[in-house]
């Protein structure tokens, strides 16, 4: 199928959240509703993807299709309660495909940021300083337990309700809560020691 809508990506995304407003997203009844909700998603979809797989185009070739696969089932009745989390899922999925088609070692996500430095609307220093903060969070997140850590990425980096969370990772919302919550005091541990090993390093 024809993918009938031409997704535009204006500029690379850095790594920051956007405040966002998930409650009124329904499930696209037409193409009007469809363009909407790929102009209100695009960003944090590719955002998320790229978080797995490293490289921007690869990130926004998984969500293009993500959004062809939904765009072909629109006519088809969908009992989807949270649209948004049924993206974030979709996305995760189709990156987990990716990855196992890939033929080669994909590069450290770390230096696939860094080399996106250079391109985009924001300046050098600004993309410096979103790489810096995303580095800084990122190494103290991979120190907490899996299933800890894809929680508070997914409430922290994605900006996703804990309902949402809930539906993306296929656990029960008490769950969610509760792997949030000792996430969190796990990262406030980890602070202290963290700020105490920089000031000692020469």
């Amino acid at each position: 199928m024809t993918y009938p809508v031409t997704v535009a990506w204006k500029e690379k995304p850095v790594m920051t959240a956007e405040p966002h407003d998930e409650s009124d997203i329904r499930w696209p009844r037409n193409r009007v509703e469809f363009e909407a909700l790929v102009n209100a998603s695009k960003d944090k979809l590719v955002r998320h993807a790229f978080r797995r797989l490293g490289f921007f185009q690869e990130a926004e070739e998984v969500v293009q299709e993500v959004f062809t696969r939904m765009y072909a089932n629109l006519d088809r009745p969908r009992a989807v309660t949270h649209v948004s989390a049924y993206l974030f899922r979709a996305t995760t999925n189709a990156c987990t495909d990716a990855l196992r088609r890939r033929r080669f070692d994909s590069r450290p996500l770390e230096l696939a940021v860094a080399s996106e430095i250079a391109d985009g609307s924001a300046t050098a220093s600004q993309r410096l300083a979103a790489l810096e903060a995303w580095r800084e969070t990122e190494k103290l997140i991979a120190r907490l337990p899996r299933r800890h850590a894809d929680v508070v990425r997914l409430r922290i980096f994605d900006e996703l309700r804990f309902v949402e969370i809930a539906e993306v990772l296929g656990i029960s919302l008490g769950t969610v809560k509760s792997r949030f919550r000792h996430g969190l005091e796990k990262l406030r541990r980890l602070l202290p020691a963290e700020t105490e090993r920089t000031h000692e390093l020469p």
